[in-house]
């Protein structure tokens, strides 16, 4: 029977920089591939014997992968959240700022809810408090970054939302290591509401 440990986790769309964010706030390496959908599975990596930090596989559309390993996937990513969501004190959803409205768009045309929004309500459902994430803000503009956010926004029903939620959405950039230090702190604070600050420690930023 495998130790219990709690669980830090990175999910979002493939492609969107979860490999990169834990790379930079821990001292995991994670494998970080040139194309997307890279990581292919779940991949928990120790950062003490009672605490991980989890590598999600892109819960989306995957170049040059069949429809049926997509679903495979997303239905292992359901089903792992469904099955430790009691243990994942802290979670944070990585959404690349610079395709989100298109390809929340081009979804919607075809009467299907956009991937970074039906994530969002998943983690929900699953009593997780989501922190959202909009990456990659140095390969767009300003104003196309608060688009973006505010599109995003206005998708998951934001004015609903308890202040704590409200109050976890923020630009990163993992290459510029833009606004880190306050998603390191958002993490910290989650860990602590949780009743598991013991971890904080793990949680930095990488030199």
């Amino acid at each position: 029977m495998e130790a219990f440990a709690w669980l830090l986790i990175f999910v979002g769309r493939p492609n969107a920089g979860k490999s990169s964010l834990i790379g930079k706030l821990t001292a995991v390496n994670p494998t970080i591939g040139k194309k997307p959908g890279s990581t292919r599975r779940i991949n928990e990596y120790n950062l003490s014997k009672k605490f991980k930090v989890v590598d999600v596989p892109g819960w989306g559309k995957v170049h040059s992968r069949t429809k049926e390993f997509e679903e495979r996937v997303k239905q292992e990513i359901v089903d792992y959240f469904e099955e430790n969501s009691f243990r994942i004190p802290a979670c944070v959803l990585v959404i690349d700022a610079k395709s989100l409205i298109d390809v929340s768009k081009r979804l919607s045309k075809k009467g299907i809810i956009p991937i970074d929004q039906e994530l969002y309500q998943f983690l929900l459902s699953n009593k997780i408090k989501p922190i959202v994430v909009l990456n990659k803000i140095d390969k767009i503009y300003k104003h196309e970054a608060d688009q973006a956010m505010e599109y995003f926004k206005d998708s998951v029903n934001f004015n609903r939302l308890s202040k704590q939620l409200q109050e976890s959405f923020l630009f990163v950039s993992a290459k510029r290591g833009t606004n880190l230090d306050s998603l390191r702190d958002l993490i910290r604070q989650r860990l602590r509401d949780g009743g598991v600050e013991e971890f904080e420690r793990y949680i930095k930023l990488s030199k």
